[in-house]
């Protein structure tokens, strides 16, 4: 008889005469105590797929290429933030809030041979009781106030210039109001009573003139309309007296 590969695994004399091969009692063994099943592998987790990964792509692009522009162009954010100090403010006339002048946009042409279409003529020789004209205002000292009505709330801003402007006689003080017909802004007037020259600007031509972004946005000038100081924002009654009093001593007149 050949022998048994598997001899060393035992055989031959066991309990109940056995003679069967090792092999034959392995598999046996192996029907009757089958060994454990090998520990599963846990579900590997799902990669997320391709199928958003150029959208993300895309917008990171576009937010890096944003993120260049702004911070790579000259004078950004500079642009609306009103006249440059040291410079002229810029000529116009501008239908006042209390005239009879409808239906007419401000006038910003700044010399004989300009563009016809920003007034037929230049807007220094405007002079009408009817309009609101800054070579005439800026021959003094000048408080030069631009609000807007609709989606803001500067007009706060002109109560607290009407209530301390009576302190100051030998400055000039005025309004440019933007965005609304003549009559709407004489309305908001009356019911403000307001008493200082407010100009109509209803196509937005002098705040375009003025590189006005802010509301409201004061200019503060000396004799001649050289601009002195720019303000942002709301200023409180006592920092408007603070600037006043320091444009009357650039001014000479303090």
């Amino acid at each position: 008889m050949p022998d048994d590969r598997f001899g060393d695994l035992g055989g031959g004399g066991g309990s109940g005469d056995d003679r069967r091969s090792a092999a034959e009692r392995l598999e046996e063994q192996d029907r009757i105590n089958p060994e454990p099943d090998a520990p599963q592998r846990r579900p590997e987790v799902p990669r997320p797929g391709n199928r958003y990964a150029w959208v993300v792509g895309i917008v990171m692009l576009m937010g890096v290429a944003v993120l260049f522009v702004t911070t790579s162009l000259p004078n950004s954010g500079e642009g609306l933030r009103g006249p440059e100090v040291g410079t002229r403010l810029p000529d116009f006339a501008a239908p006042a809030a209390t005239g009879n002048i409808n239906d007419q946009d401000a006038n910003v042409r700044q010399r004989r041979g300009g563009n016809d279409n920003a007034g037929p003529v230049p807007a220094c020789e405007v002079v009408s009781e009817e309009v609101v004209n800054v070579c005439e205002l800026r021959k003094k000292p000048l408080v030069l106030t631009f609000v807007v009505t609709r989606g803001a709330d500067c007009e706060p801003q002109i109560d607290r210039i009407e209530r301390m402007r009576g302190s100051f006689p030998e400055v000039d003080f005025a309004a440019v109001m933007s965005g609304n017909d003549r009559e709407e802004v004489e309305q908001i007037v009356r019911r403000r009573r307001w008493e200082l020259p407010v100009a109509v600007d209803r196509d937005g031509a002098v705040v375009n003139l003025y590189s006005v972004g802010v509301c409201p946005t004061t200019v503060f000038s000396t004799p001649g309309g050289k601009v002195r100081r720019v303000e942002l924002g709301n200023l409180t009654e006592d920092q408007l007296r603070s600037h006043i009093r320091a444009l009357l001593r650039r001014s000479g007149n303090a």
